[in-house]
């Protein structure tokens, strides 16, 4: 976090992303976070004084006196020095480039079974660009969840869940998935035990044209493990499109990938991506994707987001979208496409949210 820094887009929808901060400014934000907590240090004789001393711990009171709120002071601030001076190094000796996550995934444990993506070409995308894809085995697997418990240490409390990374859990075979789903399971209770405001459990992204290989007492077994539901990118129901767009599979192969997954006692978050294809193609993709969506029976504990296309000027999809002449959507005409597919959707109980890459950080 230390070298990112919210910039707040004004419209409809405010919209925040984040740029890298520069040398200075990560100094000025250190330098004022101390400051803070320094402040807060000089207040503490007064609020003990005027019993107005609270300390709480993921949202319950514990006892507040004044040589535990020093204490955890004394823990803020070695916590950002330690940020500053080595927590990205030794990040990177435990995860590999986290490329994305789904929105309610972002406070989850990212335990990475499988590295990079298997698939990789699709135009839009460049979250895996230049990285070998591999499934790792039982064993890296067991270290490398060693080293994420310690890296986090008591920070791992504030964790909500597991998300099995990278692009596609399901890249990994049933006889490797099921068991380690069922040991992290096991391991880490606190994050794979679902809560009453519905947090917890083992997540992932999925692949519909791998589901295949997975057979639906496959699926069952790793729902008991406590998996809870599978992220599949739709981007768009248009056949022509997702042929341009190099997206594997078809609109019936995604559909039948959700009746599988729900059959089986798993939830699903579907992922559309919006202006894709321009306004030449909007009509084909809203038709195309409301199709679809309208045959995927989501229902409650089923996500929907949708996902304005972000693309570079050197991407596949922008050398293709130049061939076509395809012309891009304003901000606004994205949110009033969203608003389209929306509209010819009924009402099941799935929840629906934007969903703009551009906000993520792990």
């Amino acid at each position: 976090m230390c070298g990112e820094k919210w910039v707040w887009t004004q419209g409809k929808e405010a919209r925040r992303h984040l740029r890298t901060l520069s040398p200075p400014e990560q100094e000025t934000l250190k330098h004022r976070f101390l400051e803070l907590i320094s402040l807060c240090r000089g207040h503490l004789p007064a609020l003990l004084k005027r019993k107005d001393l609270r300390n709480s711990m993921r949202g319950r009171d514990i006892p507040a006196t004044l040589s535990a709120s020093e204490d955890l002071l004394d823990f803020l601030t070695a916590g950002v020095l330690k940020a500053w001076a080595t927590d990205p190094a030794s990040f990177a000796r435990v995860w590999r480039p986290i490329g994305i996550l789904p929105p309610d995934q972002y406070l989850a444990l990212v335990l990475q079974v499988a590295e990079g993506c298997a698939w990789n070409q699709c135009a839009f995308c460049d979250f895996y660009k230049g990285r070998p894809s591999r499934v790792r085995s039982l064993d890296e697997i067991r270290r490398h969840a060693d080293d994420a418990e310690r890296f986090f240490g008591p920070a791992l409390a504030g964790r909500c869940s597991i998300f099995l990374g990278d692009a596609n859990a399901f890249q990994a075979p049933p006889n490797l998935l099921i068991p380690i789903a069922e040991e992290l399971s096991v391991r880490f209770p606190q994050l794979a035990e679902p809560q009453g405001d519905g947090v917890g459990g083992l997540y992932s992204f999925a692949e519909a044209t791998r589901l295949s290989a997975w057979t639906q007492a496959d699926l069952q077994a790793l729902a008991r493990t406590g998996y809870r539901r599978a992220y599949l990118g739709v981007e768009t129901g248009s056949k022509d499109l997702r042929r341009q767009l190099k997206k594997p599979g078809t609109a019936d192969t995604v559909a039948e990938s959700v009746l599988k997954l729900k059959t089986a006692g798993i939830a699903v978050g579907l992922i559309v991506l919006l202006g894709a294809g321009g306004k030449e193609n909007a009509d084909d993709h809203v038709r195309g994707t409301t199709d679809l969506l309208r045959n995927s029976n989501l229902g409650p504990g089923d996500l929907l987001y949708f996902s304005p296309l972000v693309a570079g000027p050197e991407s596949p999809y922008a050398h293709t979208s130049a061939r076509g002449g395809w012309t891009s959507l304003s901000e606004e005409q994205v949110l009033a496409q969203k608003a389209e597919i929306e509209s010819h959707l009924p009402p099941r109980g799935e929840r629906r949210a934007l969903y703009d890459i551009r906000e993520f950080v792990y």
